[in-house]
């Protein structure tokens, strides 16, 4: 960039990025290295990969859209990828495809810095826990200004890395009665009970927020696992079904039966497996050890 250029915008400097080959690029698997992420043995994000190959009109893929942060490592010259794992992942994935089409490779962007290893280490631990996550209305606003400018909802969810019909889903939110829309952006209900509500009678949808909010709490950031019930049949208006209970179960034998497995491992175990501790019992059985395999059966 040059400098009249920096003027004009009123830049105070700039800062490189370099492009590699993202093949070349290291991503540490050594437990011992102050960069090392357990994430690095993950495999790679399909609908990443989907959203760097992703041409919106020239034809071009995207590519990868945000610069990772790595290190040269001064002993081996090799760039060491600090913050940016699955964008390297992804994007030899997306590599390996456009090759096989012949097309041209994407290339990685980098931006180096100079650090030592606690330097490198408080960048990749900054880096992966100060991120706000897009509320999501505010990602229902954005899908729908992409879609006025003329793109579909495919292309939306190519972009959001969720399928056409989760858009869909999501701009209903747009449509949504201001009390569902505020429990949505508070987290009071699931953004999946906001679909559903966004589609009622405003009157009615208001009515099962309050219900919702009284009946089946949630709290934000968690799962509303013993909630989950009756939210869904607040929602839907119906008591959820009962478990149905094959007839030709007969409850006492597979008791009796499992009562006999788990006396028989307890007795084989007894001598060598308890250590001289009883008390050692009550937690490998709901551990599940007792549980029968291929081998134990067949020597029975």
């Amino acid at each position: 960039m040059e400098k009249k250029y920096r003027d004009a915008l009123n830049a105070k400097g700039k800062v490189d990025v370099f492009y590699f080959d993202p093949a070349d690029a290291v991503l540490v698997k050594d437990k011992t290295s102050a960069l090392y992420d357990e994430r690095v043995d993950n495999d790679f994000n399909e609908a990443l990969v989907l959203n760097m190959l992703y041409a919106p009109d020239d034809g071009a893929p995207q590519g990868v859209i945000e610069p990772c942060i790595g290190r040269r490592n001064s002993e081996t010259g090799k760039v060491e990828i600090v913050d940016g794992r699955q964008r390297t992942l992804a994007c030899r994935e997306a590599n390996r495809r456009l090759k096989k089409q012949g097309a041209e490779l994407l290339r990685l962007p980098v931006l180096l810095k100079r650090a030592n290893d606690v330097r490198a280490m408080a960048m990749l631990v900054s880096a992966n826990e100060h991120r706000t996550a897009d509320s999501p209305l505010g990602r229902a606003a954005k899908a729908q200004r992409y879609i006025d400018l003329g793109r579909t909802p495919a292309e939306v969810g190519t972009l959001l890395g969720v399928s056409a019909a989760s858009v869909k889903n999501l701009l209903s939110l747009l449509d949504a009665p201001a009390a569902v829309k505020g429990a949505v952006e508070s987290g009071k209900i699931s953004v999946t009970d906001g679909y559903k509500l966004a589609k009622l009678d405003p009157t009615e949808a208001r009515g099962k927020v309050a219900e919702l909010v009284e009946h089946a709490p949630r709290t934000p950031g968690k799962k509303r696992s013993k909630n989950a019930k009756r939210a869904r049949e607040i929602v839907s208006g119906k008591p959820t079904a009962a478990p149905e209970v094959r007839e030709d179960w007969d409850t006492a034998k597979v008791e009796d039966r499992a009562a006999k497995v788990i006396a028989d491992w307890i007795e084989r175990n007894w001598v060598d497996g308890w250590d001289g501790d009883p008390k050692k019992i009550p937690e490998r059985i709901r551990a599940g050890d007792w549980r029968p395999t291929k081998k134990v059966e067949a020597a029975e």
